[in-house]
């Protein structure tokens, strides 16, 4: 559904892109990509960031420096290394994270990238430092910019976040996650995108599980109403969809859900999963908001 008084808004996750409401808000975000985890920081308006940066920088120190050593270490940090650059400000510091074992190191890499900044964390077997550094956070690092209307973001391999983008292609174990919130009629979306190392069993897909889930709810006591179930294609991807309504002796609640298996280590065909949850009532509205989400999904740059 999109009217004047709540247009639709684009936003960008993982790999692709969706129109929400403008009075749904972000309430959370989440993503990885090449075993790293990727946080944004944004920086406050008004003032220098450099000042806001070395007050994040000492902040995640001081927290590493708090963690318990693993036996034979006497500190958790290993290694704080400035590795430059005048326009793209960047930090890496190494450290034993795991309490139990110093077989297992951490790196955190912090990017200032102008108006924001991206905190990438790795880990891998001590051993292998350097090379866990140099091969995935810091090419993460640096191909990590902000969305700027004056220089677009390339058409392919981009991986979004909230208020950037990295500029690489898909390699492994890569998640997006987006969960908004705030709607007039009390609705919650989130979409979810992760690889599949997998090809799933037929009865094993949304569908199937909603014949078991039925079964399950007349056995419990749980009356679980259909209004929609089968195929649909979304985005150019030949998914499933259902919309319930389950009854409860308390509460009468809707679910709306899309999802799309995924093709076997495809970054572009990732295992899919797109929710809305609702209370009951204002069906008719609900669907149409529902139809308009899942109409706007597709690959990002299309």
């Amino acid at each position: 559904m999109s009217n004047s008084n709540d247009p639709m808004v684009i936003h960008h996750i993982g790999r692709f892109m969706i129109h929400v409401p403008q009075s749904m808000k972000v309430a959370r975000r989440s993503a990885s990509m090449r075993t790293c985890e990727l946080e944004e920081i944004q920086w406050p308006s008004g003032g220098k960031h450099d000042v806001a940066r070395q007050v994040l920088w000492q902040a995640r120190i001081q927290e590493i420096e708090s963690k318990t050593p693993p036996p034979l270490e006497k500190k958790a940090m290993a290694e704080v290394r400035n590795l430059g650059g005048e326009v793209r400000w960047t930090q890496a510091v190494s450290y034993f994270g795991d309490s139990m074992t110093n077989r297992r190191i951490f790196w955190g890499v912090l990017l200032d990238a102008g108006s924001g900044a991206l905190w990438v964390t790795a880990d891998g077997r001590a051993d292998l430092k350097e090379r866990i550094l140099q091969e995935e956070p810091l090419d993460i690092a640096r191909a990590y910019h902000l969305v700027d209307s004056s220089n677009p973001p390339p058409k392919e391999n981009v991986f979004y976040l909230e208020h950037g983008f990295v500029a690489l292609p898909y390699l492994d174990q890569e998640e997006a996650y987006a969960r908004f919130e705030g709607h007039p009629l009390g609705l919650k979306l989130r979409v979810q995108t992760n690889e599949t190392h997998e090809d799933e069993p037929h009865d094993e897909g949304l569908l199937g599980r909603l014949a078991a889930s039925l079964a399950t709810g007349m056995a419990t006591g749980v009356g679980v109403e259909k209004i929609r179930a089968g195929k649909r294609v979304v985005g150019g991807l030949k998914g499933e969809e259902t919309v319930l309504r389950a009854k409860t002796a308390d509460k009468t609640e809707l679910s709306f859900i899309w999802r799309y298996a995924g093709k076997k280590d495809s970054g572009e065909q990732p295992k899919i999963l797109i929710e809305i949850e609702a209370t009951d009532g204002h069906l008719d509205e609900k669907l149409k908001l529902w139809d308009s989400v899942l109409n706007s999904f597709k690959p990002a740059g299309r």
